[in-house]
């Protein structure tokens, strides 16, 4: 029986570094100020053990994809195409935050790889899953027979996504998000997308009725959309009763009408239980 072991939650990864982060720690000006240090190097070299003691994280974490991850899902799955699937699960980093389709992918491979065919492309898809590489969100508002068509995938640790980057915090911010909360919900976590009435929030749990957007900061251009979709949702979705941002940094709370938004901060989100 296989058993999934999960790389550190936050409050582990915390615990790992000798970081105090109970209440009263993190009101603490000082160890606050480590704790969102530790958030930011958490963002981007995420939870795998070793990550934390070792100085190149990055030929750790590159040593681990190639090494465990990728070998791990060809020589199990006996794949002959490597160059297919190394470039599938590249395409796939630069998807994460947006939904898409076995059929975009397919094309996009197929562009650079004649010799793939569609199947192959959902059985890697599968493959990587399997391996705890990757995982899905699915669109609560699609028909059930649509949902596995265009889900939003993931990573399961935000050090191996971020070797696919150069910079795109906002991307490694989303992901982030999308593990805490999948650890918690697992399939109970769903994206809301309607092209009817426009809404397009990033993370729905229906357990407790709560919707999340994304930012990295809430400036005039992202607080039109991030909050204009909420409230939107909030009036026309009577499930909803927890409106939440999740941002790099920023902290506060947003009234509009008789809505409100809690704009809350990476460490803050991670600590929550």
């Amino acid at each position: 029986m296989t058993k999934y072991v999960a790389p550190f939650s936050f409050t582990e990864y915390l615990t790992a570094k000798k970081i105090p982060h109970d209440k009263l720690s993190v009101l603490d000006t000082v160890n606050n100020g480590q704790i969102r240090a530790a958030a930011n190097e958490y963002l981007c070299y995420g939870g795998l053990p070793e990550s934390i003691i070792l100085t190149d994280k990055r030929n750790y974490l590159t040593s681990i994809y190639q090494n465990v991850f990728l070998a791990d899902i060809i020589v199990r799955n006996k794949i002959r195409n490597e160059k297919a699937i190394s470039l599938l699960l590249r395409k796939i980093a630069d998807t994460v935050i947006h939904q898409v389709s076995y059929a975009t992918l397919y094309k996009n491979i197929k562009n650079m790889i004649s010799t793939v065919s569609r199947n192959s492309i959902i059985d890697y898809i599968d493959y990587a899953k399997d391996a705890y590489l990757l995982f899905s969100t699915k669109n609560y508002f699609a028909k059930f027979s649509e949902r596995e068509s265009s889900p939003k995938y993931y990573f399961t640790d935000n050090g191996i996504l971020n070797l696919f980057y150069l910079d795109k915090l906002p991307a490694l911010l989303e992901n982030l998000v999308a593990i805490k909360l999948h650890n918690k919900y697992q399939e109970n976590l769903f994206y809301l997308k309607s092209q009817k009435t426009g809404i397009d929030i990033d993370f729905y749990v229906p357990a407790s009725k709560t919707a999340i957007q994304v930012a990295w900061e809430v400036n005039d251009t992202s607080k039109e959309r991030e909050v204009g979709n909420l409230i939107k949702l909030a009036d026309n979705f009577d499930e909803v009763e927890n409106l939440i941002i999740v941002t790099h940094g920023e902290e506060a709370e947003i009234q509009q009408e008789d809505k409100i938004i809690q704009l809350m901060p990476l460490y803050k989100f991670l600590l929550m239980r």
